[in-house]
């Protein structure tokens, strides 16, 4: 049987103790497990503050972020975009990156990935200095 949700910020949770690493600043993220009857995929709203994102991480077996709110940044080997509601991004298995809202704005988006299948022991390099406060104006 189909199972259906409703993505919504007053069905999110704050971040679980064992993702917090995962986020510059947890405290301005929220989530909220949606259903996934794919094999082995799990799904996810994440409600990002202006200026919060993930830190760099890679997916063994890649992730796709579907952009439903505000706008966004996601830098990856080939620099940072900006990302809006209807965007979709999808990193390859094994990918570099981070996500999150932009400076100035809020950005929910729902991922579909293995759940717990990401890496965070990668190189930060200069992902928390690429770019100003006036990126996705």
């Amino acid at each position: 049987m189909d199972k259906f949700e409703t993505v919504s910020v007053k069905s999110a949770n704050p971040v679980p103790e064992h993702l917090r690493g995962l986020f510059n600043n947890p405290d301005d993220v929220r989530v909220q497990k949606l259903p996934c009857e794919l094999p082995e995929k799990g799904s996810m709203a994440v409600f990002f503050g202006a200026g919060a994102r993930t830190v760099p991480h890679t997916h063994h077996q890649g992730q796709h972020l579907f952009i439903t709110e505000g706008v966004g940044v996601v830098g990856d080997e080939n620099g940072v975009r900006v990302v809006r509601a209807g965007d979709v991004v999808s990193s390859p298995a094994g990918g570099w990156h981070w996500h999150g809202g932009a400076p100035g704005s809020a950005m929910t988006h729902v991922t579909v990935e293995k759940p717990g299948d990401f890496d965070l022991d990668v190189d930060r390099r200069d992902w928390d200095s690429t770019y100003g406060p006036e990126l996705g104006a």
